[in-house]
């Protein structure tokens, strides 16, 4: 075997620099040898065979995006620069310590491709052989430095096992204030990994076409919503921690939701010239995700200030709700006038979901009991019913979409876990449909016929314990059943008149009677039934009568409950499979599904 053959004769491992080293001692005669491997043939060429890979392509796409600015290669082809070039951008090109000379700095160079190992064009450039490898030219390493020290890193193709000066230079020169990235779809190498757990870096278990691939549709996507940096939330955050903290009245951190609030009232999506053609804008979608990025400081700085303020801070973001809660001007496609309404929704929720979580109860009473004019009536809407993200964001699974967006956001901003997070969010949902349920008149048509027949089955229960002779024990006790079937019927009644849709709640069926329903709803109508007037809810204001505010959310239990019954049998309907025994409204999921990222 050749292999064999090579390191019997030489007494070295069979590797590219050894045998380049043997088949052509100078650099001119390695040039001569390797040029043919970088100039493919002109048919490849025409055939499409040779070229920029998917990974090369997409580093240019961050390039072009302004994500990237400096390239350390270590190949002597001239990929990247034709991925560059192919966008439209000229790169400057560093492929020799003399070409580093009155080059202008790094972070004024829109791209900059630093060949470390040379260009094939220039053989007395190239670094191949062990003994090239050990050290790099004064120039070189200076500017190495540079880079490691000014730049975050991302790796992708290198073993380091074999570049001894690259490696010591990272270990030495990065310094760690940014991050690592090292992609790679193999095991790395023991030198690998000892250099990436030196500096904290991230492996990426990937190739390099998926994992640069990933990282510019990201990018991309970033810039298509306009996102601001992801620092801003935690800074935000625990500024307005520390000025309530203060012990006095937060000036800095008012003018800053005051700045915050107004940036979004601004939003170009909510001003648009045209109101008729959103595909003139990116599309639908584009512009919902775009008034999400938006709203990420604001509803942060809204919850901290729900969850920790008084009803002095409050005062500063309520009557914004108001503001949000109402269409755009003008005329033209309803989904666009009603985009501000997306943005309102996401501040509703974070300080209603706030609240609850802080058990400030006053707040909560506030936010449910604010009402805007009815543009179709002389009546007044609860923005309760005028923020459902299930109605205000024209898009599929509104409400899980709204979960999913906020709830990071939540959890940085309030610091609790996902469970006290996601129990506080229920407890949310249940109050304000039960709110909004309230004010409509066939609620109370319907709650009254539930106290009629609760009262029949009160005075049946009371005869059929009531001594007497057979036929009338009988008689009363036929009655009793009656009347219990009755109950039954106006808790229906009640429940159908509540509007429960998709929101973000867990169903479960408990068997027997009960059947399915929500556990948060149960628990709660159980809890202001047993304190009557001394439950927070009623305390504070949500509600004056605690027997019909459990009622409203006992309702809202049952609701829920048939709604998720109903999904949980769609999951089965023409199969053989199983019945999930509980189901989340807003995703159509079981627990376990969601657990697993279905």
């Amino acid at each position: 075997m050749p292999v064999e053959w090579f390191e019997t004769t030489y007494g070295v491992p069979a590797r590219y620099e050894t045998l380049l080293e043997r088949l052509a001692p100078t650099p001119m005669e390695r040039q001569r040898l390797l040029r043919g491997y970088f100039e493919p043939a002109e048919r490849d060429v025409r055939d499409g065979k040779v070229g920029p890979t998917a990974a090369h392509r997409a580093i240019a796409r961050m390039i072009q995006a302004g994500a990237v600015r400096v390239i350390v290669t270590l190949n002597f082809d001239r990929l990247v620069e034709k991925a560059v070039r192919d966008l439209g951008i000229e790169p400057t090109v560093i492929a020799c310590p003399s070409d580093i000379e009155g080059m202008s700095p790094l972070h004024s160079l829109e791209c900059c491709i630093i060949h470390l190992h040379g260009d094939y064009l220039n053989p007395t450039s190239m670094l191949n052989t062990l003994t090239e490898l050990e050290a790099y030219h004064p120039a070189t390493a200076k500017l190495l430095t540079r880079v490691l020290e000014e730049y975050g890193l991302i790796i992708a193709g290198w073993s380091s096992t074999y570049d001894p000066a690259l490696r010591e230079a990272i270990a030495r020169d990065f310094s760690g204030r940014l991050s690592m990235t090292w992609i790679e779809p193999w095991d790395q190498s023991t030198t690998a990994v000892e250099l990436r757990t030196l500096k904290k870096g991230l492996l990426l278990p990937t190739d390099a076409d998926d994992g640069f691939g990933k990282l510019a549709d990201a990018v991309e996507a970033m810039a298509s919503r306009r996102a601001r940096h992801p620092l801003t939330i935690p800074v935000a955050v625990e500024n307005a921690k520390r000025e309530l903290a203060g012990g006095q009245v937060a000036i800095r951190l008012h003018d800053v939701l005051r700045a915050e609030l107004s940036r979004l009232g601004e939003h170009d999506d909510f001003h648009l010239p045209d109101h008729q053609d959103d595909d003139r804008y990116g599309g639908y979608e584009a512009m919902v995700e775009r008034i999400e990025e938006a709203c990420r400081v604001p509803t942060a700085l809204v919850a901290t200030l729900a969850y920790w303020g008084d009803s002095a801070t409050d005062r500063w973001w309520l009557e914004e709700l108001e503001r949000f809660g109402r269409r755009a001007p003008g005329g033209g496609i309803t989904r666009l006038l009603d985009l501000p309404l997306v943005a309102g929704s996401m501040l509703f929720y974070a300080a209603g979901v706030s609240a609850v979580a802080a058990r400030r109860y006053n707040l909560l009473a506030k936010l449910l009991q604010v009402s805007l004019p009815d543009p179709h009536s002389t009546g007044q809407n609860l923005l309760a019913k005028v923020l459902d993200p299930e109605f205000t964001c024209g898009l599929p699974s509104s409400a899980a979409r709204a979960h999913s967006v906020l709830q990071p956001t939540l959890r940085e901003a309030l610091g609790l876990g996902a469970e006290a997070l996601d129990d506080a969010w229920q407890q949310f949902e249940v109050i304000r449909i039960a709110a909004v349920a309230r004010r409509t008149g066939g609620f109370h048509h319907s709650y009254a016929a539930l106290r009629e027949a609760t009262d029949e089955l009160d005075s049946a229960t009371t005869m059929a314990q009531m001594r007497g002779a057979q036929h009338e024990v009988d008689a009363a006790r036929t009655k009793q059943v009656v009347a219990h079937s009755n109950v039954q019927t106006a808790w229906n009644v009640l429940s159908n008149s509540t509007a429960v849709g998709r929101p973000h709640l867990l169903t479960a069926d408990h068997r027997g009677d009960e059947g399915w329903q929500s556990p948060v709803a149960m628990k709660l109508a159980d809890e202001i039934l047993s304190a009557q007037e001394r439950h927070p809810l009623v305390a504070f204001g949500v509600d004056s009568n605690p027997e019909v505010l459990a009622a409203a959310v006992r309702a809202t239990g049952i609701a829920a409950g048939a709604r998720g019954r109903a999904l949980a049998w769609e999951r089965v309907a023409g199969s053989s499979g199983t019945v999930p025994m509980q189901m989340w409204l807003d995703s159509g999921l079981a627990p376990s599904e969601l657990a697993l990222g279905r």
